[in-house]
């Protein structure tokens, strides 16, 4: 696992974090995965990139689109089966992901548009069986800046 630090009481905000990105928490038997956007679609898109990069399956160039549409009572539900449909394709169809975009993202609905492209070469990344409701939060400020994390299964 990329090392990064326990950083529960780091905001998007603060010195040295730029305006999107992820971060790896520590935790004892499972990932964590904090990510931050200026709109709820950037941290949901930075998430997912995470989840990519742990997995070791960043694809190159152009490849097949597909439309992921999930529906959820609430943000944290949407955001675990999100990445849980990005997990599904990746295991099933033994595919990268090359790019990811998220579309649409109401209180109880995503859609997002996903490349995937042939694996290059053997994933060496973490295996994830799934992303967990344990400890999920997607925050949300006055000024739309949105912060999500969530703890990936391994």
């Amino acid at each position: 696992m990329p090392s990064a630090p326990y950083a529960w009481g780091v905001t998007a905000r603060d010195e040295g974090v730029g305006e999107s990105g992820y971060e790896f928490l520590e935790h004892t038997a499972d990932v964590g995965v904090r990510s931050w956007g200026a709109t709820p679609e950037v941290a949901f898109e930075q998430i997912a990139w995470a989840l990519v990069d742990l997995l070791d399956i960043r694809g190159e160039g152009t490849g097949e689109a597909r439309t992921i549409v999930t529906s959820s009572g609430d943000a944290a539900g949407l955001l675990v089966d999100f990445l849980n449909e990005l997990i599904f394709i990746h295991e099933t169809e033994e595919v990268a992901v090359s790019d990811i975009r998220v579309v649409g993202l109401s209180a109880e609905a995503l859609e997002a548009e996903v490349e995937t492209a042939p694996l290059a070469r053997q994933p060496e990344g973490t295996v994830v069986k799934a992303a967990t409701y344990h400890r999920v939060r997607v925050d949300r400020s006055p000024d739309g800046r949105t912060e999500a994390r969530v703890f990936l299964d391994v």
